[in-house]
Formats: structure tokens, C-alpha cells, sequence
């Protein structure tokens, strides 16, 4: 049986309300407490509506539609009865003058729909804005008490920032425990701002009053998670950038990075013209002028000393196209594998394990499986600061009963929202997913049909755990056994189970078999290739698994297509009518330390900052000093530009054409909103000039003929794409063909090495010990306000919200030290030394510490040291032996 809408037929859905229902047929019904993704408050009234053979009247919001029902959203009656609730609602909210505007604000389109007129004030009062936060601003006399800000807090974000407290006309909005958003525990994603009918919560970006004169759907040129925004632009301004609605991955949400951090692409010491050293100067010069300069010296190098003396650095902040375009030129015009990206230094340990064990380096599931999750483990992954938006769904499934498990050195956000949260020593990770196995195992609860049909393996692996023992796992791990014994039968009762893992895992010298033992726990669980479940491995910078899919790596070609490979190698030089070396090239450690012997002369580095990203500081420094030719392509003279010899003005994220690939294997069109500065170019634009200034025929147009051109280099996984099937949502990998639409689970049908392989791995103790002479163990990694090193944001309002870095300590380590919260700490390593505030915080254990590296000043990496994972040779970011004493000005602000 159909039901009706102001007689227009509509057939009911299960659990859909009359609100929802009629907005998917197109008939508006009023409200102001209803916001997008949030709950029905039903505290308006507005949506009251009529239902034939009923006397009373429904709130559309909160009454299902059933089959047969009659539903009348316009009436006499209707009509003068909202011009009441909305009158009075506006005489209880104060003393603002609003007023009805069929183009104002969604309260002044309320007003013209129903009738009301402008709301006079009972006397004249100044306005008084709270604009005490860098972007958020609160007036309020604006503000009725709707709860649609703190529905979206609630819903969307999970930080519970928002409050009513009084009642009747009384009623008012609070935060936290203080009275402006500079004392909440607000993030600054904007959801509450959205969420505003009445702009009383507003932002920067709104109250300049610059309005936009055009709209581009664009990807947020931040983490991994690819957001997608539309970015209101005017002239050569970004005014402001809201999260698209629509949008897969995000759904409307955005973080404080990519809501508001857009302020950096203005900056005064933005690049805008090519630079030449001259004199020990850098001076500008024209491009063409650049081009020459960087042909002429890279031909003389190579022909010197061959193509070992030549090496590049593909970006993972800008476009596969650009990354694809480096990779082929120095492949082909220098026939060198000298190629490499940051994944290198974070994520190749994922890369490879997965490789191993799965047949493909990359997510095996999708952000979409968080809501279909039956139980989420996050192993590593500081998800909420790291990758806000993810971070907070997963925290949405933790608040809906989901359980949750996490496994972290510190207690993380997510930790407060888990069911239990496994605080292991930093570096102990395969001890304890052995243990976990174990208990799984020992309870039965293994899937054992996947296992016999899918893995290999299984048997082996059995024999090797029985072996060990879960005393010596809490001895090693720090993890109570119980504790260990509990998880380890939970996560194998409730399989498949979602793994959400991250650096914790990779950047380690175990990095490799950290997340070869966390596979051991999927495959035993049946979690790979299955909905709601698998490994989702969290990608930092907006562009690391695009990178490394265009064949930034020394030993594989685009698609990942090994270089000793000889069909594969024949399949590519077919498309680039060229040779290409079948031994595999130096990665950056190896780059670095060849530059530091002299071996390789010329090193063009794509939009990376490794003087101050890569680990061991002062040697990377020296070796880059040494180098004859470094060509650095970047949006200011960032540290590692300060030893270039030319430097390549770059157009940003918002500036420039291309895709983006985000971490579930997502490729995402990136739309230019506003031109770059000066003569600033697109990086993929600067790779063809320079290599058709050596001799190469390319005669790319375009970003999407470049793409046209990896998906031939790359049928299997990329064959398919094509920019016209690139809108909305885009496309996830493998896409081989026209038809495909894009592969959001990997391994449904089988895995891709034909059957899973579960590893016996022993656990092997950090070479980065600790002792009498450095007793603590550094972690470093990242916080919410900013982003890698911090080369963006720091030019940012952000700024105001992280002004610096500070060394967290646990308050018994740091007063057995002498030292106060706030007091400034000398920290040496066996490799450098540094400065940093002391914040006490119970986040870190006992005996750890932790530092971020978005901050030169702090040169955090002065403390990492060469230690590398002998499979990935990823650094170990994550284990650092640190001594921690008072430093010679140890009290207030820092020299």
C-alpha cells in the first residue's frame, strides 16, 4: 500500500521518517532543528503536520511514514501555527534584529516561508562576538537555542563540546566549562558552523564578508583520507572551503586543516619565481632561464658520472601526474631506478608486508567498511589527530556500541572511547600480535574453512606459536596477560574484524613483520576480502599511496610492476618507447648516504622537506650540502630549499588540475579554484618543460593525457581510468577496464598471490635500547593543527592553536627529573639534541616521551638515527633511546 504527500504518492521505506520522506520527493517542510547527518531533535515544531483521520498533528521529523498514511504538510491551520512557534521562538531568543530574506540565512528563509516578520528589538544593545578562537566566532544574541550545533558536535565529530543549561527563555548555549570557544575543547572541523541557522556560530572565512563568485569541487589537499571539498573562490582568493555533501568519504565533514588552513597560499614568503644559487644566493631568474639551467647541469652530471650519480624524490603532496612524470623522466632519460617517495620513510613497511602476504601493497577494504564493522581494532594509527575525519567515524561506531580495541603507546583519544586499550612498550608490536594469535588459536575461535581454503601457512604458524609463551609477551610488551588473553579471545570471537593500523606499525626496524603478524590476526579471522572487515592502513600526506602507485620506488614501475621483471619491463617501454634498467635503484637512505660519499651528484626532490622529515637530521643535512646539483620544487624556501642550487616556484593543491589517490585506493580529481602566485607552475607542467629542454618528445596538453598515458603503462590496476569517469567519487584501484567501476574490496574473490600466506615471525627487540645513559624512548609523530612539517599550517592561523612543540612526559618522569610543567628540557639521543617545553601528560607511559616534527625549531629529527627496517628500509621514527635533563634556561617561554 503507497502513502501520500500533499497527494503526491510516495512508497514507504523502513525506518524512514515523514521529514526524510518527503525531502526525497521534493516537497519542503519546515524546520530549524533538524541539520544534515544529525538525529531528529523535534524541538522546533516546525515540521508539524497533518495525517488524515488524526486529530492531532505529527512532528514529521520524529513520525515514521507507514503504508497508507495521508500526509498534509500545508494547511490554514499549519501556516498560522508555525508563524507562532517561529515568532515566539525569535521573542524568547533576545534581542536581535533578524529579519526575514528568502537569501539570507536558513532562520531568515524560515521567516519568508511561514510569514514572519522582522523580529524587533526590545531595546538597542551593541553586538558582542566572541572571537576569542583564530577561526571560530560566536555571537550570542543570534543564537535561538535550536541544539543543531550541538547535534552536529555530537553526531558528527563525537567531541561533546556544546551544553543547554536553564530552562525556558532562560535557555542558553554553553562550552565546556569556560564561556568562549578559546577555552572548549573545540577542534574547529565546522560542523557546528554548518549546522547554524542563524549564523550565530560563525567562522573567520564567513565574517570577512568576502562572498564567493564561483564554486570548484576540488580534493583537500591535506592527509590521506581525501576529503572532498568545494572551495568558494573570488578572483585570485580562497574565501572559503566547505565539505562536500555528497562526498563518499566525507560526507559534509571536514577537519580544521582542511575546513580553515588555506591561509598558507598567501603567505609573503610564498615562491612565485624560479631561483638560481649565484654567489651563495638564491636569486631570482625566468623560467626559461630555470629550465636551461636544470637540462644543462642534470645531462652534464649524467654523462660524467653516469646514471648512479642521479636521483629523484616524486611528491606525495602533489599529483600522480607530476609524481608519474618524474619517476618516467629519469627512468628513461637517465636510465637510472634512483627513484623513491616519502612512502619510503613511513609506509613502505606496509607496502611490503602486504605485498607478501596479500599479493597487493595497499588497503584490502574501504572507509565505507567502519559502518559495516563488526568490531574495530585501530593498531598504531592516531586516527583522530592524524586523520580527523575517519578518526571521528570511527569514534561515531565506538559511541553506537561498536566495540573497540586499540593498540597504542599512548593513550590516544580513540583509547577513551575503547573497550580496551592495549598500552604496549613502543617497538613491541610483534610480540604482542604473536599473543594475540596465540589466544585465538587457543580458544578456537580461528575461522578454520577461510583458513583451509584461502591461506597458507596455517600449520606452520600454529607449531611456531604454541611456542611461545604469553608471561614472556606481558614481559616484553608491557600488557598485563590478562589483558592480552581477553583481546586476543574477543577480537577472534567476533571475526571478521576491521584493523585500522598505522605508522605505530611501520615505522620500526620490525616494521615489515609488525604488519606481516597483524595480517596473521586477519587471515585467522577471515577478515580479508570480506565486507566490514580487512586491513585499512591509514596514509599520511594526501598523496603517499598515489606516489607509490606511479612508480615512485626504486625496484617498481607504475602499477607496481617489479623493474627485474622482464614482461613487465617490455609492457612499459612499449608506452615509453624506451629502455628501462632492469636493476632495481637506491632508496632515500641509500640516495642520502650516497650523496654523503659522493657518489650521487644531482638529486631533484619533488615537494618533500627531508632536511627536516627524514630521521637522523645533521646527516642528512651533510649529505645534501654535498651534492653538485639539487633541484627542489616546493611552495616556499622550506629547509631542505635552503641547499638547493635551483628552486622550482610550485602551484598548490587549490591551484592546480590533476588526482589525488587517498588511502582506500580512491583516485579523486583535483580542480584548480584559483590561479597560483606569480609565475608559479604546477609540478607536472615544470617536469615536461625540463624534459623536453633534454630531448624528450612529450607533448602532454594536459593533466588528464597524462593519465590517459598511465593507464596504458598500468592496465591492470589503472586501465580504466580516465577523467571522465572521475567525477563525484571517483574511482578505486583496481580498475582495468571502460566497464569496471572501480574495486572497493580487494581479495573477494581470492587473493591476488592466489592463496593468503600466514608468517611465523619472532619477536626482536629495537637495536634502539634503552639504558642508564638514555633511559626514556622518544616517539614522534603528529598532532591535529598541523600537518608533516608543518611547511602549510605554520603559515596559518593553526598556528595560534599548536604555537610550538612541546616534549609530553608523564608527570612521574618528569618530576623525578626536576622538571615543571612548562619548564624548557634539553633531549639527547645518541645522535643529537634538541630543546623542548615539558607538558605533563598521562597520554605517554611511564619510561616514554613524545615529540612531533611540524616545528624547525625543534628539529626533532636531530634525535632519530639511522636504524632502518632491513626488509623496507623504512626509518625507525617510532623507537628513539633519549636522555632528558633540565636545560640551561629551563623556566617560561622558550629562548
Amino acid at each position: 500500500m503507497t502513502s501520500s504527500i500533499d497527494g503526491r504518492e510516495i512508497q514507504a521505506r523502513d525506518g524512514e521518517t515523514v521529514l526524510d520522506a518527503a525531502r526525497r520527493i521534493g516537497v519542503a517542510i519546515p524546520t530549524l532543528c533538524r541539520g544534515e547527518g544529525t538525529r531528529p531533535d523535534g524541538g522546533c515544531r516546525l515540521c508539524l503536520v497533518e495525517v488524515e483521520g488524526e486529530a492531532g498533528l505529527r512532528a514529521a521529523c520524529h513520525t515514521a511514514l507507514a503504508a497508507g498514511m495521508r500526509i498534509a504538510t500545508r494547511s490554514p491551520r499549519l501556516d498560522a501555527l508555525r508563524r507562532e512557534i517561529l515568532a515566539l521562538a525569535l521573542h524568547e531568543s533576545g534581542d536581535y534584529p533578524f529579519e526575514p530574506d528568502p537569501n539570507g540565512s536558513e532562520l531568515a528563509r524560515r521567516m519568508s516561508e511561514v510569514g514572519v516578520r522582522t523580529a524587533t528589538p526590545t531595546a538597542d544593545a551593541p553586538r558582542v562576538i566572541d572571537a576569542s578562537h583564530p577561526y571560530l566566532r560566536f555571537e550570542r544574541a543570534a543564537c535561538i537555542a535550536c541544539r543543531r550545533c550541538l547535534h552536529a558536535c555530537d553526531e558528527i565529530q563525537g567531541q561533546f563540546v556544546y551544553a543547554m543549561e536553564g530552562r525556558g527563555a532562560a535557555t542558553r548555549l554553553v562550552f565546556g566549562l569556560g564561556d568562549s570557544f578559546a577555552e572548549s575543547a573545540c577542534v574547529a572541523c565546522g560542523a557546528c558552523v554548518d549546522a547554524c541557522p542563524t549564523g550565530a556560530i560563525s567562522d573567520r572565512d564567513r565574517a570577512s564578508g568576502e562572498t564567493a563568485e564561483r564554486s570548484v569541487r576540488s580534493t583537500c589537499g591535506y592527509c590521506g583520507v581525501g576529503c572532498q571539498i568545494d572551495v568558494g573562490a573570488r578572483g585570485d582568493r580562497v574565501v572559503r572551503i566547505d565539505g562536500a555533501r555528497d562526498a563518499a568519504v566525507n560526507r559534509g565533514h571536514l577537519c580544521v586543516k582542511g575546513r580553515y588552513a588555506h591561509g598558507y597560499r598567501e603567505a609573503a614568503d610564498r615562491l612565485t619565481r624560479p631561483l638560481v644559487r649565484e654567489g651563495g644566493r638564491l636569486v631570482p631568474v625566468s623560467w626559461d632561464a630555470a629550465i636551461a639551467f636544470a637540462a644543462r647541469r642534470l645531462d652534464e652530471i649524467h654523462r660524467r658520472h653516469g646514471p648512479a650519480a642521479v636521483g629523484a624524490m616524486t611528491s606525495s603532496r602533489s599529483t600522480n601526474e607530476a609524481a608519474y612524470l618524474l619517476q618516467k623522466l629519469f627512468r628513461t632519460r637517465f636510465g637510472t631506478n634512483n627513484v623513491d617517495c616519502c612512502a619510503r620513510v613511513c609506509h613502505a613497511s606496509t607496502a611490503e608486508a602486504l605485498r607478501t602476504v596479500t599479493g597487493t601493497g595497499a588497503a584490502t577494504t574501504s572507509f565505507a567498511d567502519i559502518e559495516r564493522a563488526r568490531l574495530i581494532v585501530v593498531a598504531g594509527a592516531n586516527a583522530t589527530e592524524a586523520h580527523p575525519v575517519i578518526g571521528a567515524r570511527i569514534k561515531q561506531r565506538a559511541l553506537a556500541g561498536v566495540p573497540l580495541i586499540v593498540i597504542d603507546p599512548r593513550r590516544i583519544e580513540l583509547a577513551d572511547y575503547a573497550a580496551a586499550h592495549l598500552q604496549l612498550r613502543p617497538g613491541t608490536n610483534v610480540a604482542l600480535f604473536n599473543a594475540l594469535a596465540r589466544e585465538i588459536l587457543e580458544s578456537g575461535s580461528e575461522d578454520r574453512a577461510y583458513l583451509r581454503e584461502r591461506c597458507e601457512g596455517a600449520d606452520e604458524l600454529a607449531a611456531f606459536l604454541a611456542t611461545q609463551d604469553l608471561d614472556a609477551a606481558e614481559r616484553a610488551t608491557g600488557v598485563a596477560s590478562a589483558t592480552i588473553r581477553a583481546a586476543g579471545r574477543r577480537i577472534g570471537a567476533a571475526g571478521p574484524v576491521l584493523f585500522v593500523h598505522g605508522l605505530g606499525l611501520s615505522e620500526l626496524t620490525q616494521g615489515t613483520e609488525s604488519v606481516m603478524a597483524l595480517a596473521n590476526l586477519a587471515m585467522l579471522t577471515g577478515s580479508i576480502g570480506r565486507a566490514g572487515a580487512g586491513l585499512l592502513p591509514l596514509r599520511g600526506q594526501n598523496n603517499v599511496q598515489g606516489n607509490a602507485d606511479m612508480g615512485g620506488a626504486p625496484s617498481h614501475l607504475t602499477g607496481y610492476q617489479p623493474v627485474d621483471d622482464a614482461s613487465a619491463r617490455a609492457r612499459v617501454e612499449r608506452v615509453w618507447g624506451a629502455p628501462v634498467a632492469a636493476t632495481p635503484g637506491a632508496t632515500i637512505p641509500e640516495m642520502l648516504e650516497a650523496a654523503a660519499r659522493g657518489d650521487l651528484r644531482a638529486l631533484w626532490i619533488q615537494g618533500e622537506d627531508v632536511a627536516q622529515s627524514d630521521p637522523n637530521e645533521t646527516a642528512v643535512r651533510a649529505a645534501l650540502a654535498r651534492l653538485d646539483l639539487l633541484i627542489v620544487q616546493e611552495l616556499f624556501v622550506s629547509e631542505t630549499a635552503r641547499y638547493a642550487h635551483l628552486v622550482l616556484p610550485a602551484a598548490a593543491a587549490l591551484e592546480q588540475d590533476g588526482t589525488f589517490t587517498n588511502a582506500e585506493r580512491r583516485i579523486q580529481r583535483v580542480r584548480a579554484a584559483v590561479p597560483p602566485p606569480g609565475e608559479a607552475r604546477p609540478d607536472w607542467r615544470a617536469v615536461q618543460d625540463v624534459a623536453r629542454a633534454l630531448g624528450c618528445d612529450w607533448r602532454h596538453g594536459d593533466p588528464a593525457s597524462v593519465m590517459d598515458e598511465i593507464a596504458r603503462v598500468a592496465p591492470r590496476l589503472f586501465g580504466g581510468v580516465r577523467y571522465d569517469r572521475l567525477d563525484g567519487d571517483g574511482l578505486q584501484w583496481p580498475c582495468p577496464d571502460a566497464m569496471h567501476p572501480g574495486t572497493a574490496t580487494v581479495h573477494a574473490e581470492g587473493f591476488v598471490r592466489g592463496r593468503g600466506r600466514l608468517s611465523a615471525i619472532a619477536y626482536r627487540p629495537s637495536p634502539e635500547a634503552t639504558g642508564a645513559e638514555f633511559p626514556l624512548t622518544l616517539v614522534t609523530g603528529r598532532v591535529l593543527d598541523h600537518y608533516n612539517v608543518g611547511t602549510m599550517t605554520r603559515r596559518t592561523p593553526s598556528v595560534a592553536l599548536a604555537p610550538a612543540d612541546w616534549l609530553d612526559l608523564h608527570p612521574s618522569d618528569a618530576s623525578g627529573l626536576g622538571l615543571a610543567d612548562g619548564d624548557r628540557a634539553a633531549v639527547a639521543s645518541r645522535w643529537g639534541s634538541t630543546e623542548a617545553r615539558v607538558r605533563y601528560t598521562d597520554r605517554v607511559a611511564p619510561g616514554t616521551c613524545f615529540l612531533t616534527f611540524h616545528f624547525p625549531e625543534t628539529h626533532a629529527n636531530v634525535l632519530t638515527g639511522p636504524q632502518r627496517d632491513p626488509q623496507s628500509d623504512c626509518p625507525e621514527y617510532k623507537v628513539t633511546a633519549v636522555r632528558v635533563t633540565r636545560a640551561q634556561h629551563a623556566q617560561g617561554e622558550s629562548r
